[in-house]
C-alpha cells in the first residue's frame, strides 16, 4: 500500500479530490433521474387534466425530462473540469450536425410543441386541414393523429398543420355537419316538412335551422344537400343522421355525406 500510496503522491493525484468528484457526480446523476422522473409526471398529469391528449401530454413530460438530464450532464462534465469553452464548441457542433441529418424530424417535433403550446384544437376537435376532415385524437412526436368519418386514422405531419390554413369547426361548441339526403317517392313539399321536423325536435340542432336545398328532382327522387350545425360531439352528429334515416318508416331518406 505505501508503494502505491508513493506512486499516487508522485504523480501529483489526490485521492480526496478524486473521491469528492465521484460522490457529486453521484448525487448529481441521482439527483437529475430523481426530478426528471418527478417533473415528467406532473407534466403529463397537468397537461392530460387540461385536455392535451395523453401523446401531446407524453411528449412534453418527455421533453422536461431530456432538459434535466442534459442540463445534469453539463454539470458532471463541469465538475470533472471539462473546459467549458470546449464543451459549448462540442455541443454546438454536434447540435448542427444532428440539426442537418434530422432536419424533418426535428421540424415536425418543433411544430407539435407550438401546437400545444398555442392550442388551436383540443383532442375532439372537428378540424379541417386541406382536404383532411375529421376529429382530433392527438399530437404525436412527428404527427397530428385525426380520424375522419369513415373511421380510419390520417397522419398529418405537425410541421403541416401548423403552417397550413386550419378551420376548428369546434371553436363555437358545436360543428357542421353537411349531408345528402335523398327522399324516394314522395313529393318535394312532403320531403322538406319530414326533414324540418325531424331537426327542430332535437335539441342538438342550433337554431336557426338551414332549409334544405333541392339539388336534383325527378319522378322517382328527389336529392336534397343539407348543412346542419349540431352539438360538438360525434354521439350528437350520429343521433342527427340516425333520427333522419328512421324518420319514416320505409326507409325511404338515405343519408351519406358529400
Amino acid at each position: 500500500m505505501s508503494i502505491v500510496g508513493h506512486a499516487i503522491d508522485s504523480m501529483g493525484i489526490d485521492p480526496g479530490a478524486i473521491l469528492r468528484s465521484l460522490a457529486l457526480v453521484v448525487l448529481i446523476a441521482i439527483a437529475a433521474r430523481y426530478v426528471g422522473r418527478w417533473l415528467r409526471r406532473r407534466v403529463e398529469r397537468s397537461l392530460s387534466v387540461r385536455s392535451f391528449g395523453r401523446n401531446g401530454a407524453i411528449l412534453l413530460g418527455r421533453l422536461t425530462s431530456l432538459a434535466i438530464y442534459v442540463a445534469a450532464s453539463i454539470a458532471i462534465l463541469a465538475s470533472l473540469g471539462v473546459s467549458g469553452t470546449g464543451l459549448l464548441t462540442f455541443l454546438g457542433a454536434g447540435t448542427v450536425a444532428l440539426g442537418l441529418s434530422l432536419q424533418d424530424v426535428l421540424k415536425n417535433f418543433f411544430s407539435g410543441v407550438f401546437l400545444l403550446m398555442e392550442r388551436p384544437f383540443r383532442v375532439g376537435d372537428f378540424i379541417r386541414i386541406r382536404d383532411v376532415e375529421g376529429e382530433v385524437q392527438g399530437i404525436d412526436v412527428r404527427t397530428t393523429l385525426v380520424r375522419i368519418n369513415d373511421g380510419s386514422l390520417v397522419m398529418i405531419p405537425n410541421s403541416l398543420v401548423f403552417t397550413e390554413i386550419l378551420t376548428n369547426r369546434s371553436k363555437s361548441g358545436t360543428r357542421r355537419i353537411d349531408l345528402v339526403v335523398v327522399a324516394e317517392g314522395r313529393s318535394i313539399l312532403e320531403a322538406e316538412r319530414l326533414i324540418h321536423e325531424t331537426l327542430r325536435s332535437m335539441p342538438e340542432v342550433s337554431r336557426p335551422i338551414a332549409a334544405p336545398v333541392v339539388t336534383a328532382a325527378s319522378s322517382a327522387q328527389t336529392i336534397f344537400s343539407l348543412s346542419v350545425l349540431v352539438d360538438d360531439s360525434r354521439d350528437a352528429e350520429q343521433r342527427v343522421i340516425h333520427a333522419l334515416v328512421s324518420a319514416v318508416d320505409d326507409e325511404s331518406i338515405t343519408i351519406s355525406r358529400p
